[in-house]
């Protein structure tokens, strides 16, 4: 793959390609670009930078990207302005789900009500067609970092720090609680979807003031595996998103919630979401039949509260890939996986090893029938196995502490400074004896296997955590 000049904007203009697939060649050179093999019908829209979208939108670099689409940093030549061009997928689009909750929270919620809460709305919206398909575009306005970014910029040995992250957790828990007070549960809660809002205008910076705090363009070659020309699907490069440290010093300790491509009516709730296994419910992983999703948002709002404190996920995002593996760290923390559950893995275990030994064209087993489960089926096993609690013991030795939330919150930790461990020393440092127990006890009541028993928004919301003195 060569790089390419990000200013080069000859489209090719040979047919389009046939109805099949188009495969492309891998770009090796950074993993922060979206998914090229979604340059095909029901994917990504094609986009050149100095491109004009909706006869309004002047394309100058790339702010993120994901499965569901692409967002653009744009220049608004009608206002003036910068604005973040997020063009959904045609298959999200064609969905209708983010246009649904969008419509929903505007038809019962004043902008202010939205503002104060903490939820991201779009500025504008409008469709564009396109050679994959016909995507929904929404124009936001220019926001930082992911939450997560935000928190690795901050040093955990001061006092702000402190200060910050707890009123940064506060406003998660109170989007998160607005949202469902509104009749909707997000879906895919988690720290990628909460970005902080920057403080200053930007309006005034022209393109080359633009690039100098956001870096250059990178741009790479999209090439076909068959060598052939893409035709109108795939645009010639794809260029890399801005760096992330580009708003470090203009982040304000504030909140927006974004992305509403999972959510759903509270009493319209679908299957499953595609929140990732780090943090989802088990509900969402193990699919059981006739148990509710309508508190899933609780446990992923633990499992982010938690990042956001502590600087580190509570889940393994690489063991969660699986699914299977993230429950073994879960009973670490809250019991053996109740009956219900365990059943689920075992078949889930079973159908992965059947994958491997029959034939791909071979009839598919049908998927066991499912009733509802009892409510002592969704409870944690009495016993506890000898992985479990050999493992439960390395996380409480060394501590004054015998509950999993407390000693992991309780134990001494490493701060290695801004530079990282290369040319620092380790300084360490703990939280107060009072925060351990107070926040233990809201994450135990907030991770629980039946989803019914899990505490209410407005019990979270009244929790000495939440508001105990800094």
């Amino acid at each position: 793959m060569e790089l390419t000049s990000p200013f080069s904007k000859t489209w090719d203009s040979s047919p389009l390609a046939s109805g099949d697939k188009i495969e492309y060649e891998y770009i090796p050179f950074d993993d922060r670009l979206e998914n090229i093999q979604l340059y095909n019908p029901g994917g990504h829209h094609p986009v050149h930078l100095d491109d004009i979208i909706d006869v309004r939108f002047r394309v100058v670099h790339k702010l993120g990207n994901g499965g569901c689409g692409i967002v653009w940093l744009c220049r608004d030549i009608t206002l003036g302005k910068w604005r973040a061009v997020k063009i959904l997928t045609a298959d999200y689009s064609s969905r209708g789900n983010e246009q649904r909750m969008i419509d929903h929270l505007r038809a019962r919620c004043t902008p202010e009500e939205l503002e104060q809460n903490h939820i991201a709305m779009p500025l504008d919206q409008f469709w564009l067609d396109g050679p994959n398909g016909r995507h929904l575009c929404l124009v936001m306005p220019i926001l930082g970092s992911t939450v997560s970014e935000w928190r690795e910029w901050q040093d955990d040995l001061k006092e702000q720090t402190t200060t910050d992250t707890r009123n940064v957790c506060r406003q998660i828990i109170k989007a998160s609680s607005f949202m469902r007070s509104r009749g909707i549960c997000h879906g895919d809660f988690r720290p990628g979807n909460i970005l902080m809002k920057i403080e200053g205008d930007l309006d005034h910076l022209n393109d080359d003031q633009i690039y100098e705090l956001m870096g250059e363009p990178q741009c790479y070659t999209i090439n076909t595996e068959s060598g052939e020309p893409a035709g109108l699907r795939a645009p010639e490069y794809s260029v890399a998103p801005v760096v992330t440290s580009w708003c470090e010093d203009m982040s304000a300790a504030s909140i927006a919630v974004v992305d509403f491509g999972e959510a759903f009516l509270v009493d319209r709730p679908p299957k499953s979401t595609g929140i990732p296994d780090a943090y989802a419910a088990p509900e969402l992983i193990f699919d059981r039949a006739g148990v509710s999703i309508e508190n899933c948002d609780i446990w992923s709002l633990a499992c982010t509260i938690y990042e956001v404190r502590t600087g580190s996920p509570l889940f393994d995002p690489i063991l969660a890939s699986g699914g299977c593996a993230v429950m073994k760290e879960v009973e670490i923390y809250i019991g053996m996986l109740p009956r219900a559950y365990a059943t689920a893995l075992a078949e889930m275990m079973t159908e992965i090893r059947g994958r491997s030994k029959r034939d791909a064209d071979g009839p598919k087993p049908q998927p066991p029938q499912r009733e509802r489960p009892r409510k002592e089926d969704l409870q944690p096993e009495n016993t506890i196995s000898e992985k479990v609690q050999r493992a439960r013991e390395r996380l409480v030795q060394g501590t004054e502490y015998s509950d999993p939330f407390e000693a992991d919150l309780g134990r001494d930790k490493i701060y290695w400074g801004a530079n990282g461990p290369e040319d620092e020393e380790p300084l360490q440092y703990r939280y107060s004896r009072e925060e351990v127990l107070e926040f233990a006890d809201l994450l135990r009541r907030m991770l629980r296997y039946d989803p019914d028993d899990r505490i209410k928004f407005d019990e979270i919301l009244a929790h000495p955590w939440i508001w105990c003195r800094e």
